[in-house]
């Protein structure tokens, strides 16, 4: 998916837009996706200590994955 499309996606299931943030590390409790090395990198800060969950080289897997996780974490069906 597109980044706006995660954006719209992650606010329709409820996720708060600080939970996450789109092309830099946040230093909070949040979902970050990164260009890094030319490949997109999915991190989850945690205590200002990034901890890299996935690495794709395509920006659509990442945001794909975003989704994805943040549903499996909440309950949500994934459709």
């Amino acid at each position: 998916m597109k980044r706006d499309q995660l954006e719209s996606s992650l606010a329709a299931i409820g996720v708060h837009p600080d939970s996450f943030s789109l092309g830099s590390i946040r230093h909070s409790e949040c979902v970050c996706v990164v260009p890094e090395d030319g490949q997109w990198k999915v991190f989850y800060v945690e205590r200002d200590k990034p901890k890299e969950l996935a690495s794709f080289s395509r920006e659509e897997d990442a945001y794909d994955f975003v989704y994805a996780t943040f549903c499996k974490w909440m309950g949500v069906p994934n459709p």
